[in-house]
């Protein structure tokens, strides 16, 4: 299944529905084939990387994908729909404990990392991620405070990046929207 994903989005690279159709067969369709919680959540989470990792490496400003991650976070993770969404919280929240340590998310030390552990931390946030520290301090300023190890902060900071996309590329949203309604005051 993920060969014959690779190949479709690399013939289609630049066009939308590859990828969230990709993403979405992997999240919902292919994990809950499987009972062990393990496997279940790599598929998940591999619907995720698809998405964040790739499709928006080749798709920057497609706001679907920003939507379509954000709903992932909210609905598959953060919601309890899914019998192993307790346990896709938990493998969530251990990768953000990476990111933050075992203490209070600190997104001023991320931004500005003064020490080694700092500077692995925040460049393993934006790398493997892909998530900006200084876009998460204005999200959680706008929405906040939010517990960036629950997958519901997430699925604020995709929602929150797609529109910010959005107000940057008005051509890519449908006619009839505002484009003053897609700016965040952030």
């Amino acid at each position: 299944m993920m060969q014959l994903s690779d190949w479709i989005t690399k013939l289609e690279p630049h066009f939308v529905q590859v990828w969230l159709v990709q993403a979405w067969n992997m999240a919902y369709n292919v994990s809950v084939k499987f009972k062990d919680l393990e496997d279940r959540w790599r598929w998940v989470n591999r619907g995720i990387q698809l998405l964040r990792d790739d499709g928006l490496r080749y798709n920057p400003n497609e706001i679907l994908i920003y939507r379509e991650l954000a709903w992932f976070f909210q609905h598959k993770m953060g919601q309890n729909l899914d019998d192993a969404s307790m346990y896709y919280k938990q493998q969530w929240a251990t990768g953000m404990a990476d990111v933050f340590g075992k203490k209070k998310p600190n997104l001023d030390e991320l931004i500005h990392p003064e020490t080694e552990d700092q500077r692995a931390r925040a460049r393993l946030l934006r790398e493997t991620y892909k998530m900006d520290p200084q876009f998460m301090k204005e999200v959680d300023e706008r929405y906040g405070p939010l517990e960036w190890r629950l997958p519901e902060a997430h699925a604020i900071y995709w929602a929150a990046m797609g529109l910010k996309k959005a107000a940057e590329n008005p051509t890519k949203v449908k006619a009839g929207w505002d484009k003053k309604d897609l700016i965040l005051e952030i």
